[in-house]
């Protein structure tokens, strides 16, 4: 499990880890890609518009979108604390 959060600054490093990653998490502001057992982060909120641009085109077949984030320590467990959402 990853423990370590490393901020890089530069979109062209990110990058370089990114390409290394299976896929790359977006919860904005934050892009994520993990690389062995490090978490690389990048807060886009820094960036310039134009490098948002091109870091989501150069890995837009990697990114997924997270909309909420539920911490559960079992599948029952997640069931239960996201039953209000299901029907």
């Amino acid at each position: 499990m990853v423990q370590e959060f490393l901020k890089v600054e530069d979109p062209e490093t990110f990058r370089l880890v990114a390409e290394q990653s299976p896929l790359v998490i977006r919860r904005d502001p934050y892009l994520f890609a993990q690389y062995f057992s490090g978490m690389f982060f990048i807060d886009l909120a820094e960036l310039r518009q134009e490098e948002v641009k091109k870091l989501f085109r150069m890995l837009r077949n990697k990114i997924i979108m997270v909309k909420k984030i539920v911490k559960a320590s079992s599948i029952s467990d997640f069931l239960n604390k996201t039953k209000e959402f299901m029907v």
